[in-house]
C-alpha cells in the first residue's frame, strides 16, 4: 500500500483478525506533541515518538508492571487515557505524601503517593510505619497494593493478589507472623487509605493495567477444549473487543474534541500544568484502486502522557475490511490531501510526490 502522509506523524500497517475469523487492513497513526503552558494547545514535537510494537515493561516482561503496550490493538471501543510519571513534592520540598492526578475535559482521576512505609506486627494488630519524605517518587502498578504472599514454606505456589499480581504489601491473614517488614504500597485512593495487608483495595496507578487481571481478562473470552477443538487458531466468540483497551475502566473517556483543556498535577516539578490538547480528529482516506473504500476523520482512540518528556501522545486507528487479498488497499492519505492530490485522482493520473528534489508537488500519468 501507497502512503501519502500530510503530517509528520509516525503510521504502520498490518493485517487484524476479528472474531469471526474475517480479515482487515489497521491503520496506525501516532502524534506526539510537547505540553503547553498556561492554557495554551499543545504543540507538534521536533521528533515523533515511534509506534510501540509489543507491550514494554518496567522489568521482566509479563513479572512487572506495564510501561507501555503496543499500539496496534485491533479497536478500541473508548478512548484510553494512560500517564506515565514520578510523584513530585510541592516546591521540591520534602513531602510524606503528594497528591497526583490527571484532568482530560470533564473527566478526572486522582490519589495519593505516599512515602516509603513497612508493615509492623503489634500482637494480632497491623499497622504500617510512618511515612517517609520524599521530594520525587517513581511510582506504578508495582508500587500499587497486591503483590504475592511467597513467604508459607507450606506454599508450592505462592498465593496472589489477583487485581494486581505485580504489587505489594498483600498478604493473607495466615502470614501475620511474617509480615513485619514488608513494604507498604507507594499509592491509595484518597478516600480509602491502605490500613491493613489484609484488606481488599483498589490499585491506585495510572498506567496501563497487566493484561492477566481479572478486570481486564474477563473480556477475552473461553479458552477451553470446545475452543482449541472447533475455534482454534480464531478468536472465541465471547471475546469482547474492551479487551484491547489498556488502561482500566476508570480511565475510559470518549474520545475527546480538539482542544479539550488539560490539568496535570503533581507529576512534573512544577506541581500543575494547564493546556489543551491539539487536534483529536485525523482525515484519513483508503482506496482499492480507483474505488474509494473510506473517507473520513478518525478521533483519537488513545491519549498518552509522558510527564518525564512533558509530551502527550494522540493514537488514532482505523481498519477496513479485506474481500480477496490484503493488497487489494492501494493507497491511504494520512491528513488533509493537497491540491495536487486531488486533481491527479480526478483525472485518474498517478500522484507522485517530488520529495527526493526538494521541488513542488507533482502530479503524473
Amino acid at each position: 500500500m501507497e502512503i501519502f502522509n500530510q503530517t509528520r506523524f509516525v503510521h504502520q500497517h498490518t493485517g487484524a483478525l476479528d472474531k469471526a475469523g474475517r480479515e482487515y487492513l489497521l491503520l496506525v497513526v501516532k502524534g506526539t506533541f510537547d505540553f503547553g503552558t498556561d492554557g495554551a494547545s499543545a504543540q507538534l514535537s521536533a521528533e515523533q515518538r515511534p509506534l510501540v510494537f509489543a507491550d514494554e515493561y518496567k522489568g521482566e516482561p509479563g513479572f512487572s508492571a506495564p510501561l507501555w503496550e503496543t499500539d496496534f490493538a485491533h479497536r478500541k471501543p473508548r478512548c484510553d487515557v494512560i500517564v506515565n510519571g514520578d510523584a513530585h513534592a510541592p516546591n521540591g520540598r520534602p513531602a510524606t505524601s503528594v497528591r497526583v492526578g490527571v484532568r482530560v475535559g470533564d473527566w478526572i482521576k486522582q490519589f495519593d503517593v505516599v512515602g516509603a512505609r513497612e508493615w509492623r506486627a503489634f500482637g494480632p494488630v497491623v499497622a504500617p510505619t510512618k511515612p517517609m519524605p520524599f521530594t520525587r517518587m517513581a511510582f506504578g502498578y508495582d508500587t500499587a497494593f497486591g503483590g504475592r504472599d511467597p513467604d508459607d514454606p507450606d506454599d508450592e505456589i505462592a498465593p496472589t493478589y489477583m487485581d494486581n499480581p505485580v504489587g505489594m504489601g498483600w498478604a493473607r491473614a495466615t502470614s501475620l507472623e511474617r509480615v513485619s517488614g514488608r513494604p507498604v504500597p507507594n499509592t491509595q485512593a484518597v478516600d480509602d487509605p491502605v490500613a491493613t495487608p489484609f484488606g481488599d483495595y483498589t490499585p491506585m496507578s495510572l498506567g496501563p493495567i497487566p493484561r492477566n487481571v481479572p478486570a481486564r481478562s474477563r473480556y477475552a473470552g473461553t479458552y477451553d477444549q470446545a475452543w482449541i477443538d472447533d475455534v482454534f487458531p480464531f478468536l472465541p466468540a465471547d471475546f469482547d473487543e474492551r479487551y484491547f483497551q489498556s488502561a482500566p475502566a476508570d480511565q475510559w473517556i470518549d474520545p475527546p474534541p480538539s482542544g479539550t483543556p488539560v490539568v496535570i498535577l503533581g507529576l512534573t516539578p512544577s506541581g500543575r500544568e494547564s493546556f489543551r490538547l491539539p487536534s483529536t480528529e485525523l482525515p484519513v482516506r483508503l482506496f482499492r484502486g480507483r474505488e474509494t473504500a473510506l473517507d473520513t476523520k478518525l478521533r483519537a482512540d488513545t491519549i498518552l502522557f509522558d510527564c518525564h518528556a512533558r509530551q502527550v501522545s494522540l493514537v488514532w486507528r482505523v481498519d477496513i475490511p479485506i474481500r480477496r487479498k490484503f493488497i487489494e488497499i492501494s493507497e491511504a492519505w494520512i491528513g488533509p490531501p493537497t491540491e495536487a492530490m486531488l486533481r491527479a485522482r480526478a483525472e485518474g493520473r498517478r500522484y507522485i510526490r517530488a520529495v527526493a528534489t526538494g521541488g513542488p508537488e507533482e502530479d503524473a500519468p
